[in-house]
């Protein structure tokens, strides 16, 4: 098996393991993406409700992995909620992100 094969098992049995999850979990309308080593990053789009409405998906989806509490880190005008865990074994961050016109808002 070549390093482009094992790479590419690797993100296709990531994304079963995340698709399995978001079923299960019944989430919809999440964005998500694995890397060529496994690792899942879930997205909470600024379509799926308020700032408030997004940080509590974000702390809802971090229970459910097993993640610690989300953390807010801000640079420049736009600030992030994200915690990480695991689904499946594989690596699993949850993230959103609250631009500058939402914070003042």
């Amino acid at each position: 098996m070549t390093a482009a094969t094992t790479s590419a098992a690797a993100q296709a049995h990531a994304l079963r393991a995340a698709a399995a999850f978001i079923e299960t979990a019944g989430l919809a309308g999440l964005s998500v993406t694995a890397d060529s080593g496994g690792s899942l990053i879930l997205r909470v789009p600024a379509s799926a409700g308020t700032p408030a409405d997004r940080t509590a998906a974000v702390a809802m989806i971090a229970v459910a992995i097993g993640a610690p509490a989300p953390h807010r880190t801000v640079f420049g005008d736009c600030a992030w909620i994200a915690s990480a865990g695991t689904i499946g074994r594989h690596p699993a961050r949850v993230t959103t992100h609250i631009d500058d016109k939402e914070q003042h808002a």
